[in-house]
């Protein structure tokens, strides 16, 4: 166990994110915004928002198999991870569904049974601590949803928060930097939400920024390549 003397600490050069929002606002287009170079890992179909991004890279989960899919992902990034500056991986909801949905073809009911709920949360929380390794910014995208939250006072509330299921969702926000919820104002501006609320999670832990632009979730390419910007 190496142990590391606080003055010595800094802030992880390689972000790990995960934003959500309602379907449609924005989420996947982000991956044509982010400085140097992109390897998306398109799992809801969405990527065909990012023609013309020529800083951006696109495969696609066979929805067959996502789970054999996405490992085959994660080692195609990790053997070229000297040729990227982001994974983004576009989205953990719709992986949840097509992988339980994978699961109950194996039923005579048609649906996951028990056990399979439990095996997708070890082997999702795994996958993640296996691209939050990666050398490089990893972002995560997700639908959103409300949960009901009851304060120390009694009173009840609901809060934004990914669309991940409720047994880990916490745990999953808890082992990123950053957990941002993108909103679209009525003029058409789009942007993030970095700091929560009683009504929404978010928290931002690089840096001391509450909000952003669509296009300022990363601030700069931590690796400095400028070759494959748009």
């Amino acid at each position: 166990m190496e142990i590391t003397n606080g003055a010595q600490i800094t802030k992880s050069k390689k972000a790990k994110i995960i934003i959500y929002s309602k379907p449609g606002d924005g989420k996947t287009t982000v991956a044509g915004k982010l400085p140097g170079k992109t390897l998306v890992l398109d799992i809801d179909g969405t990527s065909q928002v990012l023609e013309g991004y020529s800083n951006v890279d696109v495969a696609k989960i066979d929805i067959n198999d996502p789970h054999t899919s996405i490992l085959k992902f994660y080692g195609i990034a990790k053997a070229n991870i000297a040729n990227y500056d982001n994974i983004f991986v576009d989205n953990l909801t719709h992986y949840q569904k097509l992988w339980l949905m994978n699961k109950g073809e194996n039923t005579k009911s048609g649906m996951p049974e028990l056990k399979d709920y439990a095996l997708f949360d070890n082997h999702i929380l795994k996958l993640i601590e296996s691209f939050n390794s990666l050398d490089a910014n990893v972002i995560y995208t997700a639908w959103e949803t409300t949960r009901s939250i009851i304060h120390d006072d009694g009173q009840q509330y609901n809060q934004f928060v990914p669309d991940i299921r409720d047994k880990i969702v916490n745990h999953i926000m808890g082992i990123v930097h950053v957990v941002a919820r993108l909103v679209r104002k009525a003029d058409g501006t789009r942007g993030f939400m970095l700091e929560g609320n009683q009504s929404i999670f978010a928290k931002n832990h690089l840096d001391q920024r509450k909000g952003c632009l669509q296009e300022e979730l990363l601030v700069s390419s931590t690796k400095e390549k400028t070759g494959g910007n748009k």
